[in-house]
């Protein structure tokens, strides 16, 4: 049974290519597997990066309103496979997906769904938030979204999604085939990771917001079977009339009439009754701890307001013929007042819940320090260490699948030396045989075989076939003797640069460690980083320091035959020191230095040094950041999350009074480097 995979997507250059390796990495034997991906206007490179890939059909949706629907049904209507698989852009479809997802559509399933997770929960509240909700109770459920294997009848026979709507499509195709009698199921096998990438309210809002006007249309299209009236009753009366009797409430107060402040008591109660009310309830059905079900139950009280104002959007819109659209430029932000007051309280609140989240924070740890020091300003302007990474290092996820691209048998190929040994058959027996340059081998009566890129159980089977003519079950054995086909290529900062060759299956570790490991000629240095090549197509970064110092065995990549891995040299890792400082100038990175360590490495401040106003500044490109830390508070109150980690060219700046003179500093230091705006970055790293 055939099966096309369809993928939409706009400005999805990020996340495109790992989407559609995966679709092309699926494990299904059952017929072909064709991928579809269909571009809503990309304008960074996206449709180039869909095509580089041979066989992928790639098309473009040509309106000036592209919607989710619109492009799905563009996909689905160009293929005709019997099974339609929908991905979204921004998902990894797990290798094992379709072929145990297939079994699962019965005669009445008109649509299945697994298990989606989020890749990198641990990155932000809102992904973690995302990754509690994506998935419905195993068995029958109401809705599948964005990725789910569907029956190309049941497209057809209700018309495929409806093109208008840009929130709700999915659970609004999903009523109409419960209407026509099929079933949606939810299964529990894995089936994607998605990469929501929502680090900051305004984007959290937005999502709400959209959410809202989905529940809205839906509603209005089906609210004649109930479908979601509930939802958008308890959207509007928690996050409409809450909201609604404590602004009447504080406006009474204001004006001097006590009665009227009371109207708070119950407003708060209608918006916060998540969060007082049903803690214990998410800490017992969802297996949170305390913390997290604190956390879940905020968002829950706080996520109906921007929901609110999108149902609201809809109503309006219905009304005055002017239904929410997407387009291809950038529009600007339709939110009233209203909405950017509610907004901004909202950010302070969730802001709040971000730190909240954090084990311990009462308890400061070395554990809570490190996470501290990991971002100089969560949400701000300032990129910290783990933004960088993830530009600069290969997740634990990518690596996962980099790893398991590694075939589990080994390969034969040129050069490998292999006994074949026939039970009771001597004279056809080998004891040596060394596979030729082409890859092949001749046994007695058997012939040449072709036997590279083939592992070891096809190589005794086909003998075992090829003998059959002249005895009754021969009993064949291969061996290989010496192992030619499992070698990587070690260069760079090793004491033993060239050819390793594994007996087994290797990893990262192994093959540094086989070379030798750090160079004696570099014992000043530390290793930092490692980059591995796969052939002309994978290419992926290694964190050395969170392999080899904090034993992160999720970044100990298997190896694959021919792989090269290069550890760069970190002589021209530095940091510079600058300003009121006894010694100032370049530091080398031996280790994980923090901004304390350089000042001290230094000579330590000067009589004249501002304490108060030290600053880090770092260059992303050429687009430069400032972060400003007190080092009085450092030293005589012990707060080490301000002891930020350190990383290749940062700029440590104590100053002797204003942040004026940095820009003298940075432009002597790296005069080629674009001209800093201190006065904006100032402004918005907060200093003056």
């Amino acid at each position: 049974m055939n099966i096309d995979v369809v993928i939409i997507g706009l400005n999805c250059a990020s996340t495109l290519r790992d989407c559609i390796a995966s679709a092309l990495d699926a494990d299904y034997q059952l017929g072909a597997v064709c991928v579809i991906y269909v571009d809503s206007g990309s304008t960074d490179g996206s449709v180039r990066i869909a095509r580089e890939f041979p066989g992928v059909v790639v098309l473009e949706l040509e309106t000036p309103f592209p919607s989710p629907g619109a492009a799905r049904n563009l996909g689905w209507r160009f293929g005709d496979a019997a099974l339609v698989q929908f991905l979204d852009s921004d998902t990894v479809m797990d290798r094992d997906w379709l072929k145990l997802a297939v079994p699962e559509l019965t005669a009445e399933a008109g649509a299945v769904r697994g298990l989606r997770q989020e890749r990198y929960p641990q990155r932000s509240v809102f992904n973690w938030i995302a990754n509690q909700e994506w998935n419905a109770p195993i068995g029958d459920c109401d809705t599948f979204g964005g990725d789910a294997l569907v029956r190309r009848e049941v497209l057809v026979a209700t018309g495929g999604y409806d093109e208008e709507l840009v929130g709700g499509e999915d659970p609004e195709l999903s009523e109409r085939v419960r209407q026509g009698g099929w079933r949606v199921r939810q299964v529990a096998i894995p089936m994607t990771l998605h990469d929501l990438a929502m680090y900051r309210v305004e984007q959290y809002w937005k999502r709400s917001y959209r959410t809202g006007y989905g529940y809205a249309a839906v509603t209005w299209l089906h609210g004649d079977q109930g479908f979601w009236l509930r939802e958008v009753v308890r959207i509007m009366v928690r996050g409409g009339a809450g909201p609604f009797l404590m602004f009447v409430g504080i406006l009474s107060g204001l004006l001097g009439w006590a009665p009227g402040v009371l109207a708070v008591l119950p407003g708060m109660t209608l918006l916060l009754h998540p969060f007082i009310l049903r803690q214990g309830y998410f800490r017992k059905s969802m297996g949170l701890s305390s913390r997290e079900a604190m956390v879940y139950a905020l968002h829950c009280s706080l996520v109906v307001v921007p929901e609110c104002l999108g149902v609201l959007r809809y109503w309006i819109g219905e009304l005055a013929d002017q239904p929410l659209r997407n387009s291809r430029k950038a529009q600007p932000s339709s939110a009233s007042i209203l909405t950017q007051a509610a907004s901004l309280l909202l950010t302070c609140l969730v802001s709040t819940s971000c730190t909240m989240f954090k084990p311990g924070q009462h308890d400061y740890t070395e554990a809570d320090r490190k996470s501290q020091q990991e971002s100089f300003n969560v949400g701000g302007t300032f990129v910290g260490e783990e933004a960088k990474q993830v530009d600069k290092f290969a997740s634990e996820g990518e690596i996962d699948y980099f790893s398991n691209s590694v075939p589990s048998d080994y390969l034969i190929g040129a050069g490998d030396v292999m006994s074949i040994i026939v039970r009771g058959r001597p004279d056809v027996s080998l004891d040596e045989i060394t596979v030729s340059p082409d890859g092949k081998i001749s046994v007695p009566l058997a012939g040449i075989v072709e036997v590279s890129g083939q592992t070891v159980g096809w190589l005794t089977q086909t003998l075992k076939d090829k003998l059959s003519a002249f005895y009754s079950e021969p009993d064949v054995t291969v061996l290989v003797r010496e192992y030619h086909n499992n070698k990587v290529f070690v260069l760079g900062r090793v004491d033993n640069p060239g050819l390793v060759n594994f007996k087994g299956n290797g990893t990262l570790l192994e093959a540094i460690a086989m070379a030798g490991g750090m160079s004696t000629t570099a014992q000043n240095s530390f290793l930092s980083k490692a980059v591995i090549f796969r052939g002309k197509e994978m290419v992926i970064w290694v964190d050395l320091v969170d392999l080899l110092n904090n034993g992160n065995m999720a970044l100990n990549a298997r190896l694959k035959n021919n792989d090269l891995i290069f550890i760069p040299e970190s002589h021209d890792e530095l940091v510079y020191v600058m300003g009121e400082v006894r010694t100032p100038g370049a530091i080398k990175l031996t280790s994980e230095l923090s901004v304390l360590d350089v000042i001290m490495m230094s000579g330590a401040p000067t009589m004249d040094a501002r304490l108060a106003k030290v600053y880090i500044i770092r260059y992303e490109g050429k687009i430069g950041c400032v972060q400003e830390i007190n080092l009085e508070d450092i030293l005589g109150k012990s707060d080490l999350r301000q002891n930020y980690m350190l990383r290749d060219g940062d700029i440590v700046y104590v100053s002797p009074k204003a942040l004026r003179n940095v820009n003298y500093v940075i432009s002597s230091l790296s005069p080629s480097l674009s001209y800093l705006d201190l006065a904006r970055s100032a402004t918005l790293a907060g200093g003056n």
